[in-house]
């Protein structure tokens, strides 16, 4: 009898931690709203959206949808040009991650994925404390919001360049 109730004790703990860790999670949207992450309750927003910080500063992140990329192979390049000193860990058809050195000089996991045709999400996680397995955690919570299911129009570089 004893056990039956430590057995019942355990399981209403584990359900109630089930909760509790989706409760202590807030999610961080990109600017134009199409991609989105979840990070920990307690988590500083930025200021203007796509961005939140750890308390105490010493783990960032920040969440975006680049437009000016015209493919997923060329949104890979420019990262492995831009984090020369991170490696490629993942390069697959749905996702792209790279582990190493942010351009700030701080650890980091940068998650790429694609949503459709010219469309991508992105989230960097930088951090001075804490581990890489704690950035993947939270960069693994990447994916595009339900309303980017659309096909998305491409626009001329033309029109781009010129900004009309």
């Amino acid at each position: 009898m004893h056990i039956r109730n430590v057995v019942a004790s355990i399981g209403v703990a584990m359900v109630a931690s089930s909760f509790t860790l989706a409760a202590d999670k807030q999610t961080i949207k990109s600017r134009d709203g199409s991609c989105q992450v979840s990070v920990p309750a307690n988590w500083v927003p930025g200021e203007f959206g796509g961005m939140a910080d750890a308390p105490d500063h010493k783990v960032s992140m920040a969440v975006s949808s680049p437009k000016m990329v015209d493919s997923y192979a060329e949104a890979k390049q420019n990262a492995q040009t831009v984090y020369k000193n991170s490696k490629v860990t993942v390069n697959s058809p749905t996702e792209f991650v790279m582990e190493g050195q942010s351009i700030t000089g701080k650890p980091d996991v940068y998650r790429l994925i694609p949503i459709s045709g010219t469309k991508f999400c992105i989230v960097e996680v930088m951090y001075e404390t804490g581990t890489a397995e704690q950035a993947r955690e939270i960069a693994s919570t990447l994916h595009a919001t339900k309303y980017t299911s659309y096909q998305s129009v491409r626009v001329p570089s033309s029109l781009r360049a010129t900004g009309r």
